[in-house]
């Protein structure tokens, strides 16, 4: 209730100096007029919300990746929730084209962030996603991506789902996710090779399938809640107290989308960094000297989502001399790597001019770039293979002492 007298306070303040007897004319009013705009027929979509994210002044737009690169204000935030609003409500049809725009978002929540209403126009999107896939309606691109993920259990073609250690009880998983085990191996190396040094009693599965997020940004919803039946029957019989990942996407996904699809692990859930400042904090890593310059990258999901900003740059404080260099646009008001919410499977083009315009901004700071995300390694990777791009555990790797 606290939540929403909040988000509301901006229209309540505009009302309060009115005479008693003209507010409750407009509140009257407004809930009469309501009815007129919600369809009457149940739909996935939020389509209440969605109306107000369409008639909202539209101040997001000035910070929208896609529309940075599309430059169409169909493409903003408020103009995707328009069409949105208008297919839903039955006064236009989904055609392809309209089909197209509501992929055509990387849910980075650059948009959130000027929100007065709080908020996530990727999230109001996955709604109106699932009435695509009810109507039978879905990119065949997309359908053939979905049975692949189903068939392989990861989303790439490599179809890696095992570190190949020994699968063992321990109080702490490594859960590497579907980019790192199948793109970013290096990482997952330097991750596994720190927690050898620190003496963490710790495991990994042995068949480790997606966490199932991209099912859950598509539409997807009931192979969604498939993978996260299984990953939770599979996390729990690993015996973990606690749960690391170095993909904030994974992360992020069991521990918000898999409670609200009524799906709960009773474990500590960590973010890569998190836990690694935990073990510098207690002793057990301890790091030489390294006279570098790196500019931090702040994923969106671990920035916005997670709320995660910090740790990452306290890890990177504790390297004595490394000189940490910030980007213009960091913390939460960074500025997404292109490759968020699937945008480079439904949207290449668009994926990879977002990185371009992201690994630019990055490198008026500084040439070496380090993150806490294997999604934004890659994507960063796409625009130049030369480009130094580590991720956080490998840098740690690196310095730590014998």
């Amino acid at each position: 209730m606290l939540d929403k007298a909040k988000k509301y306070s901006w229209i309540m303040s505009a009302i309060s100096k009115l005479k008693w007897s003209t507010k409750k004319e407009v509140i009257t009013h407004f809930l009469i007029s309501k009815k007129k705009y919600i369809p009457k027929k149940k739909t996935n979509a939020d389509v209440d919300n969605i109306l107000k994210c369409a008639l909202c002044p539209n101040m997001c737009r000035f910070d929208c990746p896609v529309l940075r690169v599309e430059k169409s204000e169909t493409s903003s935030p408020s103009g995707k929730a328009r069409i949105a609003y208008l297919v839903e409500m039955n006064r236009l049809n989904f055609s392809d084209d309209v089909i197209d725009l509501m992929y055509k978002c990387a849910s980075c929540d650059a948009c959130k962030e000027w929100c007065p209403f709080d908020f996530s126009l990727g999230e109001l999107l996955i709604g109106v996603r699932k009435d695509i896939v009810e109507k039978g309606l879905v990119p065949s691109s997309l359908t053939i991506f979905k049975e692949k993920l189903e068939e392989n259990h990861t989303i790439y073609e490599e179809g890696i789902t095992s570190l190949g250690l020994e699968a063992k009880r321990g109080d702490v998983l490594y859960f590497a996710g579907c980019t790192t085990l199948n793109k970013r191996k290096e990482v997952a190396n330097a991750n596994i090779k720190i927690l050898e040094k620190a003496g963490i009693n710790f495991t990994t599965l042995s068949n480790e399938w997606c966490c199932g997020a991209p099912l859950s940004i598509l539409g997807f919803g009931s192979d969604f809640k498939k993978f996260a039946e299984h990953n939770i029957k599979a996390i729990r019989e690993s015996g973990c107290k606690t749960m690391i990942c170095g993909c904030p996407e994974c992360v992020h996904t069991f521990k918000e989308l898999y409670p609200r699809i009524g799906l709960k692990l009773n474990v500590e859930i960590l973010h890569t960094s998190q836990f690694l400042l935990r073990l510098v904090e207690e002793g057990k890593i301890k790091m030489k000297h390294l006279k570098e310059e790196y500019v931090y990258h702040d994923p969106c999901v671990l920035s916005r989502k997670l709320n995660i900003c910090e740790e990452p740059r306290e890890l990177l404080k504790n390297i004595p001399e490394l000189k940490l260099k910030e980007a213009q646009f960091d913390r939460k008001e960074t500025r997404c790597c292109g490759m968020g919410e699937m945008l480079g499977v439904t949207n290449p083009k668009i994926s990879l001019e977002m990185a371009k315009n992201r690994v630019s901004g990055l490198r008026e700071a500084c040439n070496s770039i380090v993150t806490a995300c294997p999604t934004c390694e890659l994507a960063f990777k796409n625009v130049n293979k030369k480009l130094r791009v580590l991720d956080l555990s490998e840098l740690i790797l690196e310095t730590m002492e014998e």
